[in-house]
């Protein structure tokens, strides 16, 4: 759901490289593309489709998830003026995970009473160590503009690993496992808004909860967002920072829009229990977007500014 007709997006990010190492970083990179369906009037209902790719490798063993998702929505218009939607979508995902053994140590492998590691002693055999299964989500979103569309919310809902799929490394009994090890359901609520204090700058706050199983997640913090050029430049600069908790990190956040290109940055500084290991230093990341109009008829201004 944009402005325009489609969008492509990557972006890249590494984790506590003090703490992993000799290159055993945590990396995680991902792209996407977008494109609406059906937007032919200037406030009707439309759909849109999408796809996305990402790769996870986290620390020695290379344990890597590797995702590809497909994405539809539909995108409801409420009122004839589209100062309010409500959209629905579905996604359907093929995963890949696993790992290298061979790079793992065990506590069988040490020594009990000098506490020296033995590389000889066995360690643990598993079942398997890669696995692919379908993963599937749902969310739904509303947005409202309001003020002359000078100012807009949102709130939205999503719902992952709907159907729980077993990611078990082990089989049936061994280990005294039961070989059925259920990937929870994730919840996320987020939401946010944007609001216009001046000519040329706003504040957009924002909100993100997460819930799976036994762990949780909180996400809190606003960017201001500043025109450059007269009023109606389409080009703007962000700076902002966000909390993350429970007591994790503070993130510090910037973002920059000309023509159609987006490039973000973002940094994590570490304020958990980790920091003696990380000494506060979390997390890079880099994005870079693109969205662009494929014809010049009148599209929708009710894309919620995120």
């Amino acid at each position: 759901m944009n402005n325009c007709d489609y969008r492509v997006v990557a972006n890249a990010r590494t984790q506590w490289n003090l703490v992993s190492g000799n290159g055993n970083t945590y990396s995680t990179f991902g792209a996407s593309a977008d494109f609406a369906v059906g937007k032919v009037t200037k406030f009707n209902s439309f759909a849109g489709i999408g796809i996305s790719v990402s790769s996870d490798i986290a620390g020695t063993t290379f344990y890597n998830t590797n995702r590809a998702d497909i994405t539809a929505a539909y995108h409801f218009m409420l009122d004839r003026r589209g100062n309010s939607s409500i959209s629905a979508g579905l996604q359907v995902g093929i995963n890949h995970k696993g790992f290298d053994p061979t790079k793992s140590t065990f506590d069988g492998q040490y020594d009990p009473i000098t506490g020296r590691y033995d590389p000889t002693l066995p360690g643990e055999t598993f079942a398997r160590t890669n696995m692919i299964y379908v993963d599937a989500g749902l969310g739904l979103l509303y947005s409202q503009y309001f003020n002359k569309r000078k100012n807009n919310i949102y709130f939205g809902l999503g719902i992952n690993h709907v159907n729980q799929p077993n990611i078990s490394w082990q089989s049936p009994g061994l280990y005294n496992n039961s070989g059925n090890d259920k990937l929870y359901a994730k919840t996320t609520i987020h939401g946010g808004g944007s609001f216009q204090i001046g000519d040329k700058t706003w504040i957009m706050p924002t909100f993100m909860m997460l819930f799976q199983g036994p762990s949780q997640e909180y996400n809190f913090g606003s960017l201001v967002r500043m025109r450059l050029g007269n009023t109606i430049s389409t080009s703007f600069f962000y700076i902002g920072a966000q909390f993350r908790a429970p007591l994790d990190a503070f993130i510090l956040q910037t973002r920059f829009d000309y023509k159609g290109f987006t490039l973000g940055f973002s940094y994590d500084i570490n304020v958990s229990k980790l920091v003696p290991g990380s000494q506060t230093m979390g997390a890079p990341e880099l994005a870079i977007m693109y969205t662009g109009c494929t014809r010049k008829k009148p599209h929708p201004y009710l894309c919620p500014t995120m």
